[in-house]
């Protein structure tokens, strides 16, 4: 395999399949086709990261069974190769929050998670100076909630003037921060997918393949469920049947305290979910070119407001009306 060839084919390719950390492009060869991941825009980073993927993937090889191979790795340049995997996204089989899932996805998720709960810590990557301390939830959401903060801070003049329009204030995780303090229980950490949606789950002949790892994370397995959660929108079948299956996964002393902080990580998740778009999303609705689509866009970035809002104290956000006008009026650049 050459892979700089490979890389140049890929760099040359007009279009990408979906990633927002990583451009990935299907290369055709001789003996099938690959998948090459090169990084994207680095300018906005809006997770935790803690490991370079490939270390990573190599790593957990052994222990998960339903990983994407990686085939090549470079430094300079920056790039990956992995196997492809034929089969559809899971998101593009059932792409509303609520609907029902094809099978085997549930099914494939909890054994996933029942695999990520057995990776013992010292088969992976050595975790940076500062990391919290073995079983510290409670450090490792305050960890979280400073990327919140981090985003936040970044925010300059006319995001800034967005966010007051929309009101998030300068410290939207001071109320979870004083909760994290009161309430988590310690737990053993543990692998962290941390970013396991629709869109990172292929369907195949064979089950369930669980792509993009690169915001793996050692830390609060509840952690893990929550955001899962919250990014897969399950309906309520579903989501019953993958907290049975979590609960039955995974070891007895990662279940202590398990129900009551899952609800205060989904109350980050909607927190941070507010934070993030208001710059996404309003973005997108200065960008639409019809009014309808703004309308439909600041529907949805309400939405995301009244869901956040609660966890830093807000009251009831703007109207859909007044989200528009506040977002193509901080940020349509002036002709």
């Amino acid at each position: 395999m050459d892979a700089l060839a490979l890389y140049e084919k890929a760099r040359a390719h007009e279009g990408s399949l979906a990633g927002f950390y990583h451009h990935n492009v299907r290369v055709d060869t001789a003996t099938g086709p690959v998948l090459v991941r090169t990084p994207g825009s680095r300018s906005e980073p809006m997770d935790l990261t803690l490991w370079p993927e490939p270390a990573l993937l190599e790593a957990i090889r052994p222990y998960v069974s339903r990983a994407p191979r990686l085939l090549y790795a470079g430094a300079e340049p920056e790039f990956q190769i992995h196997e492809f995997v034929e089969g559809r996204l899971v998101h593009d089989l059932a792409p509303d929050a609520g609907a029902r899932l094809p099978g085997g996805v549930v099914s494939g998720v909890t054994r996933l998670f029942g695999e990520m709960l057995r990776v013992p810590g010292s088969a992976l990557p050595a975790l940076p100076s500062g990391w919290p301390a073995e079983g510290d939830t409670k450090a490792f959401a305050l960890r979280l909630l400073d990327v919140v903060r981090a985003i936040r801070d970044r925010a300059d003049g006319p995001l800034e003037a967005l966010y007051q329009d929309l009101g998030v204030p300068a410290d939207p995780c001071a109320l979870l921060a004083e909760r994290a303090g009161r309430e988590l229980s310690e737990r053993p950490f543990r692998l962290l997918h941390a970013d396991l949606h629709r869109k990172n789950m292929i369907l195949t002949e064979d089950g369930v393949v669980f792509i993009d790892w690169e915001l793996a994370l050692w830390g609060d397995p509840v952690y893990d469920l929550a955001d899962h959660l919250h990014k897969t929108g399950y309906s309520a079948a579903d989501r019953s049947c993958v907290l049975a299956g979590w609960h039955a996964a995974a070891p007895a002393e990662c279940r202590v305290g398990w129900s009551e902080d899952m609800e205060y990580y989904l109350a980050y998740e909607a927190m941070k979910s507010a934070v993030v778009d208001t710059v996404r999303w309003g973005r997108r609705i200065a960008k639409a070119p019809t009014g309808g689509e703004r309308l439909l866009l600041a529907e949805e970035l309400r939405g995301k407001l009244l869901r956040g809002g609660p966890h830093w104290g807000g009251g009831t956000p703007p109207e859909v009306e007044e989200i528009v006008s506040a977002s193509v009026r901080r940020l349509v650049s002036p002709a």
